[in-house]
């Protein structure tokens, strides 16, 4: 009979990190999709930038790390739950085989943090936090595993960890259902709007509280800038994004749709800028958008680019040509301008702009020199408030 010891600290240990991680994993994958930028994210720290580095994630078969380590915390909870009770008399093996997976996990978690220092200019605060805890779960798990035992009774655990268990699982619901209500949510994109309301709450639209109003955004309008919308137009929409940035993805639509219902009265300036992954992951992408502007199809290649979208190795040159043979586009010169990064002093220039106007995350959405929450993006709220601007001139 293979011997199983219990040990009640240990397995005690292992279970709470492994319910604050699964609560983790739940807080990211709840605040860093389906559009959500997590802008307003009470636990992503002054100086992270966890928007940056979460739509960086490599994503290994198409599922994004946030669930991946939801799945291995899950594995450490399940196995803790089954070697706490010696399920069918296999706890000593279960220790074992959660060991491997502690190890797999550990490694990996490990490489997301080296990729950070690495290759994505930015930390993620909860990224940090979720490598800390993976660390603590093999640190014990692993002391567990080979200290030696100072009994051979076979022991299971005592009734009281089921009390244990069932508050510690009974907290972490309770933490989920009061983290998915503070989860600032987008309104559907409209594809087709006339003059039709959209039925948005005009209370729920609101600009960043305390962010400086830009007066002067048309001063910092290159010649290179991708317009959309007449250069008289009164209402001037401003937005910096990531070709590679998938919450720049969500707004996409909303921005279209946006210069499509106001023709004559919103102007709509683009200024790309590299910040998923390191500062020159996006730089083909950005170039593309440039020579596509000057040939005049820059919203069909950034359509391209965003239904092509791959945040975690970026777009092939040969990918971006193909878009451009596609558009009529001269392919020879995109090629050839791609190659020798030609427009590289660009994206610096406009990098620095973002970045000295106090912004560290994209989308930014400005309207008439006001920054929009990551809340208020829907098309709705971005009528409303560009109705409002027409109405106060």
């Amino acid at each position: 009979m293979t011997l199983f010891i219990y040990r009640k600290t240990f397995e005690r240990l292992l279970y709470i990190l492994a319910l604050a991680g699964v609560g983790l994993t739940l807080h990211i994958a709840l605040w860093y999709s389906g559009g959500a930028s997590g802008a307003e994210d009470p636990f992503c720290g002054v100086g992270s930038n966890c928007a940056g580095v979460i739509a960086s994630d490599p994503a290994p078969l198409g599922l994004p790390s946030a669930w991946w380590g939801f799945l291995f915390y899950m594995t450490v909870f399940i196995a803790g739950l089954l070697i706490a009770y010696n399920v069918g008399g296999l706890g000593a093996h279960l220790k074992r085989a959660r060991a491997f997976v502690v190890g797999a996990g550990w490694c990996y978690s490990l490489f997301l943090t080296l990729l950070q220092a690495t290759a994505i200019d930015g930390w993620c605060q909860l990224c940090l936090v979720s490598f800390a805890i993976v660390t603590l779960i093999t640190a014990i798990t692993f002391l567990g595993l080979f200290q030696r035992p100072t009994t051979h009774t076979l022991r299971a655990a005592p009734a009281l960890e089921r009390v244990f268990h069932g508050v510690g699982l009974l907290l972490l619901l309770v933490f989920l259902a009061w983290d998915y209500s503070n989860v600032p949510r987008q309104e559907e994109s409209v594809g087709a709007i006339g003059v039709a309301e959209t039925g948005v709450d005009p209370a729920s639209c609101t600009y960043v509280p305390d962010a400086p109003v830009f007066s002067n955004l048309d001063q910092i309008i290159m010649d290179y800038d991708p317009i959309i919308g007449p250069a008289d137009a009164p209402i001037l929409v401003m937005e910096f994004l990531d070709p590679n940035c998938n919450h720049c993805k969500a707004v996409h639509p909303n921005i279209k749709a946006l210069a499509a219902a106001y023709p004559d009265s919103v102007r709509v300036v683009y200024k790309p800028i590299p910040i998923v992954g390191s500062p020159t992951h996006s730089l083909d992408e950005i170039t593309a958008l440039y020579l596509a502007n000057e040939e005049g199809v820059f919203e069909e290649m950034l359509d391209l680019v965003f239904e092509h979208q791959s945040p975690a190795t970026g777009l092939s040159i040969d990918q971006l040509a193909d878009f451009a043979e596609d558009l009529d586009m001269d392919v020879d010169n995109f090629r050839s301008v791609l190659r020798n990064r030609g427009y590289a002093s660009r994206t610096v220039q406009t990098r620095r702009l973002f970045e000295g106007m106090g912004f560290t995350g994209v989308p930014v959405v400005l309207i008439n020199g006001r920054s929009i929450s990551s809340s208020s993006r829907s098309l709705g709220c971005l009528r409303h408030f560009v109705e409002q601007a027409i109405t106060a001139l």
